[in-house]
């Protein structure tokens, strides 16, 4: 030993010991599929002892007595079985006749089970509906659900096949995946028709387009020789009808409308349905908030939802055409380089649109209108234009402020930015719009009602109970429905 080491030691030090040589990433990987492997196919094998187990004592559940038992025919029990030559459903006449293979998709992995297969005393076999899967379904109840949260994800359907693909021996058909999507229609007319639980007093109206294929009419013969619907791509806007609650700072989609334009007929027959499920002003619904649309400024003198019911126009879409209506400072100096111009403008459209802002930040309508008047006073000579803009329905941008008093006189404070503006839905809009982006084209308008239910759902946009999961109900909504 060196006099360094036994220096050290007797310091009270230890020696550096060598390192213990370690495993490369590629040999750690390689360990891991093995053993994945191993795990996979011990699961298997639980998952089928255990599904196994669970049907043969549902049979021996139906038929009231254990294995190699016969039944007494005379017993006047009837049981969820039926035969399916004579028709009776008396667990006496029923024995046990052997099993059948059944393959069984499940999350990670597949498996193959024995079913119990039971046989009358007719000679014919008996019609029985297993609770672990529903008759000649190859994927099981909790695949089905993760392929839904997919959808709701806003995942495609190719992005979802390849992400089930390694653990189901390959990918799922993407019509098989769409059909479990498709299944969420029904809930979709339900959320339509029914009766709304909770009105708010404020509502935010918007619309976004998607792109679709719809029917033309015609038909033709594809290459099988089947008749088919010729379809073609055009756009198609949804208009949605979201829910603000001052008084809690809660808000959820009320409701949504298919349409081909954003014209008096589409948005009444939306605001019409919304009446009929209860959106009234003797609810408590007050205002309605919406971008300046002239079809809905029509539909609303059409349909009545009830006195005392008041129109605002956004605010933060008034002052983007305002500030759009801006001339800028380049337009009087016509000699002024193309760039200076440029910077010229944007700094007179800063400066425009930040004063006009500046009036809807007013505590009342007396200040408010004060504020408007100075800035006329100011702008009317060196930008017309602007200043018509913000003059045109101004009464419309400002009627937030009577809601806002009637609420004061109910001893509630609700603040301007529930009221005022449809930031709130133009953040769902996005959302939607992400999912637009990833999915390109509908091929059926009612796989788009389909994924926009889920995508609602799956962000919190639907009224829910506090603490629900948003899967959870929809799964019980489709076991109720079925």
């Amino acid at each position: 030993m060196s006099q360094k080491i036994r220096a050290k030691l007797a310091r009270g030090k230890r020696g550096k010991q060598k390192k213990v040589d370690r495993l490369t990433r590629a040999e750690r990987r390689e360990r891991q599929i093995v053993g994945q492997a191993a795990w996979i196919e011990q699961w298997t094998d639980c998952a089928q002892t255990f599904i196994e187990a669970l049907l043969n004592r549902e049979v021996s559940e139906i038929l009231g007595r254990p294995f190699h038992t016969w039944g007494n025919r005379t017993e006047p029990i009837t049981v969820r079985a039926q035969c399916n030559r004579c028709g009776r459903a008396m667990r006496g006449w029923f024995r046990r006749n052997g099993t059948y293979r059944r393959t069984l998709v499940l999350p990670g992995i597949v498996v193959g089970v024995r079913v119990p297969r039971l046989r009358c005393h007719c000679g014919a076999t008996v019609d029985l509906s297993f609770a672990a899967f529903a008759p000649y379904a190859r994927l099981s109840p909790e695949l089905e659900e993760r392929l839904r949260e997919g959808l709701a994800l806003g995942m495609t359907l190719r992005q979802i096949a390849a992400l089930t693909a390694p653990a189901q021996g390959g990918p799922l058909a993407k019509s098989t995946i769409n059909a479990r999507g498709q299944v969420v229609a029904r809930l979709v007319q339900a959320c339509h028709q029914s009766a709304l639980e909770h009105v708010p007093p404020v509502v935010l109206v918007d619309g976004i387009w998607v792109k679709a294929m719809v029917p033309t009419g015609a038909e033709f013969v594809d290459r099988q020789g089947r008749q088919r619907p010729r379809m073609r791509r055009e756009k198609i806007g949804l208009l949605v009808a979201l829910g603000v609650d001052p008084t809690t700072n809660d808000w959820w989609v009320l409701d949504w409308e298919r349409a081909s334009q954003e014209d008096q007929t589409n948005w009444a027959r939306l605001l019409e349905r919304l009446r009929e499920r209860g959106l009234t002003a003797e609810r408590g619904l007050q205002l309605l908030v919406s971008d300046g649309s002239d079809g809905l400024k029509a539909a609303l003198a059409e349909v009545d939802l009830g006195v005392g019911v008041k129109h605002q126009l956004c605010v933060f879409h008034r002052l983007r055409n305002l500030g759009k209506a801006v001339k800028g400072l380049g337009a009087a100096r016509p000699d002024a380089a193309e760039a200076e111009a440029k910077e010229a403008r944007r700094t007179r459209r800063r400066e425009v649109v930040s004063e006009a802002g500046a009036i809807y930040q007013g505590t009342d309508r007396a200040e408010v209108l004060r504020r408007r008047d100075a800035f006329v006073a100011k702008w009317q000579e060196a930008e017309p234009a602007a200043v018509a803009t913000l003059l045109r329905d101004f009464e419309r941008t400002i009627a937030y402020l009577d809601v806002q008093e009637a609420a004061e006189q109910h001893g509630e404070h609700w603040e301007a930015r529930y009221l005022r503006t449809t930031s709130r839905l133009e953040r769902l809009n996005r959302r939607l719009r992400r999912m637009v982006r990833q999915v390109v084209l509908f091929h059926a308008q009612d796989g788009l009602d389909a994924r926009v239910y889920l995508i609602l759902m799956q962000a919190g946009e639907m009224l829910l109970t506090p603490g629900a999961n948003w899967s959870d109900v929809v799964e019980d909504a489709l076991a109720a429905v079925e």
